[in-house]
């Protein structure tokens, strides 16, 4: 049994690691703003804001944690810098509050992918060049660690396009777009990312905490599990949910769609896609996975496994979208 902190717990895959923490009996708290995902981790959910260093200060000398796992952080990644105060001013915090301890509790801290942009090779971890303010909130996050003085252990792990079961913001557009069949993709090329099914990366984040120090201390590692043609992921999913893959459209036709979209969009109508959209469908944006996968990996779920279990979620909780192919449902833009 350890003594576990989450922060940021209350979310996609803060919930399904407190799922796999519980199961093996460890001690779990969790620090989040909102309520839990699963009404059934409500018990170990502390509310409280991860910018309150007086109560952060309190739980962890309460608790006195063996890990934290710092998944905290405002992801959106259209809103402004300064939304992401959570994401640097918040792991300072953490690591303020454990500064008095004798025994230090090993932080792993959640980043991203998008710290290095599509198209970009860095030539170390830490080279940045961030997409979005997003993007750049976590890299300024990892400075935090990498330049702090104490003697605390730290892993960063940067997640990849991570999915499954619970994954609302997928549900409302990507999935639910190809439930309908009004998901295109390029006839001609798609592009090659780096996936992680939530369950795996789950299994790197407990590994990221207990394996020896001279494994995984002060280093950087991607979450993930395979590099894939999007294409692949896509029919996967569309195969499941409509026994067909999903369809493909000349890409300058889905070029004349991003810039009627990017038209709407600037009038305050609807902007199913817009140029943004289509360059991240198209770009490439693989990242290094091989010293993750030795170090921490590769986790047990194959990809079809985990298309089943988000399948068999979405038609459980979403049955008014997702109850059988070609259902009549409210189409909602997907992420941008």
């Amino acid at each position: 049994m350890a003594r576990i902190l989450v922060t940021g717990g209350s979310g996609f895959i803060g919930s399904h690691l407190i799922e796999v923490l519980q199961a093996r009996d460890d001690t779990v708290i969790n620090i989040d703003a909102s309520p839990p995902l699963r009404p059934e981790q409500a018990a170990v959910w502390r509310k409280m804001d991860l910018l309150d260093r007086d109560a952060v200060t309190a739980t962890i000398e309460a608790l006195q944690p063996d890990a934290i796992f710092n998944l905290a952080a405002i992801a959106d990644i259209l809103k402004g810098r300064e939304a992401f105060r959570v994401n640097t001013e918040g792991l300072e915090n953490l690591l303020l509050a454990t500064a008095a301890f004798p025994r230090k509790p090993r932080i792993v801290h959640a980043s991203t992918q998008m710290v290095v942009g599509p198209g970009y090779t860095p030539s170390g971890p830490w080279d940045y060049s961030p997409y979005t303010a997003y993007g750049e909130s976590k890299a300024e996050s990892e400075k935090v660690l990498r330049d702090w003085t104490g003697d605390i252990e730290w892993v960063i792990i940067r997640p990849t396009v991570v999915w499954g079961p619970d994954l609302h913001v997928f549900a409302k557009a990507t999935w639910r777009y190809l439930q309908k069949r009004v998901y295109f993709i390029p006839s001609e090329n798609t592009a090659h990312r780096t996936y992680s099914y939530v369950g795996n990366l789950v299994s790197q984040f407990i590994a990221a905490a207990e394996l020896p120090a001279d494994q995984v201390n002060r280093k950087v590692f991607y979450g993930g599990d395979a590099v894939l043609d999007s294409a692949v992921w896509l029919d996967a999913f569309a195969l499941a949910l409509t026994g067909k893959p999903a369809r493909r459209v000349p890409h300058a036709f889905l070029r004349a769609m991003a810039l009627g979209g990017d038209l709407s969009a600037k009038f305050g109508g609807p902007s199913p896609i817009n140029s943004g959209r289509l360059y991240r469908m198209t770009q490439d944006h693989i990242a290094p996975l091989e010293e993750s996968l030795r170090v921490l990996g590769h986790g047990r779920h194959t990809l079809e496994e985990g298309v089943a279990a988000t399948t068999a979620w979405l038609r459980a909780a979403l049955p008014e979208h997702f109850g059988g192919p070609g259902r009549s449902a409210e189409i909602s833009p997907p992420p941008s």
